[in-house]
């Protein structure tokens, strides 16, 4: 973080700072990159690389999201996805600034994708960070020793669901 002070106008300035670039009061740095703060974001994360995992949010309107049904086409519900970098340790799921995410539980899933299939057979495990503006960070982990089956179902049966989450009320 630098903060500077502008002696003309006596106001100060915080900016994060994100590898060589500087991002703005409503964006965070995610793999080095400045992004949308969002009203709402989900991101999961894995550490290994070269390999291709997905997140996949159930909405409260029963809507999903995920790489290739990036945004929904309800303007009650306008999550979307955000592809960060070249994608190849961190996926994300957000809901812009200017929006108002559905009040309710998200499902929270994710899709081992190519993560499993090289040589290493190891178990990988997914952080998922869960951000709203003026909130504390929350943090859900998830391990996976094989690879799920299914690509786009985000439901509490699937193989590939980590935990459900509550906006409450903003």
């Amino acid at each position: 973080m630098s903060i500077t002070f502008d002696t003309n106008r006596n106001v100060y300035d915080a900016v994060l700072l994100c590898e060589s670039s500087k991002c703005t009061r409503n964006e965070i740095c995610i793999e080095d990159m400045c992004v949308d703060r969002g009203s709402l974001r989900f991101v999961a994360r894995w550490s290994r690389q070269n390999r291709q995992g997905y997140l996949i949010i159930r909405t409260p309107l029963n809507h999903t999201i995920f790489y290739d049904n990036s945004h929904t086409n309800s303007s009650a519900d306008e999550g979307r996805h955000e592809v960060i970098g070249d994608a190849s340790r961190v996926d994300s799921i957000y809901w812009p600034l200017n929006t108002i995410p559905p009040k309710g539980f998200y499902k929270i899933c994710f899709s081992t994708g190519s993560l499993l299939n090289g040589t290493d057979k190891s178990p990988i495990t997914v952080t998922i960070e869960i951000r709203r503006p003026q909130q504390e960070l929350e943090i859900m982990t998830h391990s996976f020793n094989r690879s799920t089956a299914h690509l786009n179902e985000c439901i509490d049966t699937s193989d590939t669901f980590i935990g459900s989450y509550s906006t409450g009320t903003f």
